[in-house]
């Protein structure tokens, strides 16, 4: 794998955006208003997800915090679930484009890149996850009563597991697969979220990333590693 660039195929990301428009290179002031209008929603969405979850979240506290009308509202959205489901959207491929940032993807040594994206990601991750998971959000209180919701969580999870799964592929020995690692990862993350949460201690992310890391120093210590 040459690195993380590759790796993480941000234009393969389904975007329900306005990108043809400004591909064409015909995108107009009042359309541009509208891209504006249409990610204010999307941002002012993601905020208020974050905060209080998706179930409490009411398309008239989206409108009202992002000062604009139901009728701009309902131009680009026709529900909760179209907004939910942008603003999803929008929160993976900015995270996932803030994962690739790091300076480790240009490494051409699969170990070393390995080893440096958990290095990146415990000094990036109190800036990606302070608020918390719109992931996690969105599994615990939409997934279920919402089957489109619930497809898109699947095939973004299942995305990036896959990148993780060849990320991390070098760290893997023969009892713990890469597999293994990428869900290991996973759970570290969303396991801290929750803590720092429940806790009010963001510590608790780079506290659980420098133990994951800390079990590769133990394996290759004594020989282990793919």
């Amino acid at each position: 794998m040459p690195g993380m660039r590759r790796a993480l195929p941000l234009a393969s990301v389904d975007h329900t955006t306005y990108g043809n428009l400004a591909e064409c290179g015909i995108l107009t002031a009042t359309a541009g208003n509208h891209v504006d209008t249409r990610e204010k929603l999307i941002h002012t969405a993601e905020k208020l997800m974050l905060r209080d979850g998706y179930s409490a979240t009411r398309v008239d506290d989206v409108i009202r915090k992002a000062g604009l009308s139901k009728g701009s509202f309902y131009h680009f959205f026709d529900s909760k679930e179209s907004l939910g489901l942008a603003t999803l959207e929008h929160y993976y491929a900015d995270r996932v484009g803030r994962l690739a940032a790091g300076a480790y993807a240009a490494e051409i040594d699969p170990l070393q890149r390995a080893h440096g994206f958990l290095e990146y990601v415990s000094q990036v991750a109190p800036d990606l996850w302070k608020e918390g998971c719109l992931l996690a959000n969105f599994a615990a209180e939409a997934a279920g009563s919402s089957r489109i919701i619930s497809d898109v969580l699947k095939k973004r999870t299942s995305e990036l597991r896959a990148l993780l799964v060849d990320l991390l592929r070098p760290l893997a020995t023969p009892d713990v697969t890469a597999a293994d690692l990428a869900d290991q990862f996973l759970v570290c993350i969303e396991g801290s979220i929750v803590l720092a949460r429940i806790y009010n201690d963001p510590g608790y992310l780079q506290r659980s990333l420098k133990q994951f890391r800390s079990c590769f120093d133990k394996v290759e210590g004594q020989g282990g590693g793919a």
